[in-house]
């Protein structure tokens, strides 16, 4: 291209990332009590937008000069990072109505309104009325497949690993219909855990330490406040005692506590545990620097299209 687009100010989202059960849920309340930072639903939709506008994109450029954007070479990373500047805003204007029917007309009268029960809950979607909130951490599980794409759309995007040991994931999913869904047994737990936990661990390889932070499930209850601390420097956002506050209440719990050890006997006999327990210790053991490894990103990419090509928009 001759001309260069004139993109604004580069959104810059937090994306966790690892197996599901793995203190996804928490972790995005914890980050987003941080002034700079909004909590938000799993969203599933951003994900999913970076596959369509992938796909849009091929068609858009698959007949040469007779496409409308191959017509004048219009580059994938361009065309992507124009849809995360849209899906930014969509996000942006959901918080703002979120806060809204949350607190009421804040902006205007400087306060936030509080019943008492909202003003008691450690969970605050936002804590004064001057916060900038200009950042937002999607918690989505489904995140770990879409790394590539989410790459493209938000190149200043950061992501935590969420990492928890496989018997924990794989019991905590099969106590899944303590929320209404259905449960899953340990041997598609394992899988479950496997799938995402491989992908993540690509994605720490492909962007680097300096973009992915590996944030073990264990420390969130054995040192919180140091490893919040760790994680606030890795964000580049002051560190808010705030944050502890929602560890004060556990979530979402499968509350399967009482199987641990039984499911523990369990797995020890399947080859698929021990498949998994090889790829934890391997990521425990070893570490992701700071330069990316283009092998890694090649691999992300391909299972990005192969995956985006088997699921065609028309």
């Amino acid at each position: 291209m001759l001309t260069t687009p004139d993109f604004g100010q580069s959104a810059r989202p937090i994306f966790i990332i690892g197996a599901p059960r793995s203190g996804t849920s928490i972790t995005n309340w914890v980050v987003g009590q941080l002034p700079n930072v909004q909590t938000m639903p799993e969203s599933t939709w951003i994900a999913t937008l970076s596959m369509g506008a992938y796909l849009s994109y091929t068609y858009g450029s698959m007949r040469g000069r007779y496409s409308h954007l191959s017509n004048v070479d219009y580059a994938l990373s361009a065309f992507m990072r124009r849809i995360g500047e849209a899906a930014d805003a969509i996000v942006q204007d959901c918080f703002d109505e979120r806060c809204h029917r949350l607190y009421g007309n804040y902006r205007s009268t400087g306060q936030l309104q509080l019943s008492a029960e909202q003003a008691k809950s450690q969970f605050q979607v936002r804590r004064t009325p001057d916060e900038a909130k200009q950042r937002w951490i999607d918690g989505t599980p489904f995140n770990s497949y879409w790394t590539w794409g989410l790459n493209l759309m938000f190149p200043d995007a950061q992501f935590i690993h969420n990492l928890r040991r496989p018997d924990d994931v794989a019991t905590s999913l099969e106590g899944f219909d303590k929320f209404g869904l259905d449960s899953v047994a340990l041997k598609e737990g394992l899988d479950v855990w496997s799938s995402h936990t491989e992908h993540a661990r690509l994605a720490e390889l492909a962007f680097g330490s300096k973009r992915v932070f590996r944030l073990h499930f264990e420390r969130l209850s054995a040192d919180p406040e140091a490893l919040l601390r760790e994680l606030c420097e890795f964000l580049g956002e002051e560190y808010d005692a705030n944050c502890l506050l929602p560890l004060s209440t556990r979530i979402n719990s499968s509350d399967v506590d009482h199987k641990r050890s039984e499911n523990l006997a369990q797995l020890h006999r399947m080859p698929e545990f021990q498949d998994c327990m090889s790829l934890y210790q391997g990521i425990v053991d070893g570490s992701h620097g700071s330069v990316p490894d283009l092998a890694a990103l090649d691999v992300l990419r391909t299972r990005f299209v192969q995956y985006s090509m088997d699921h065609p928009l028309i």
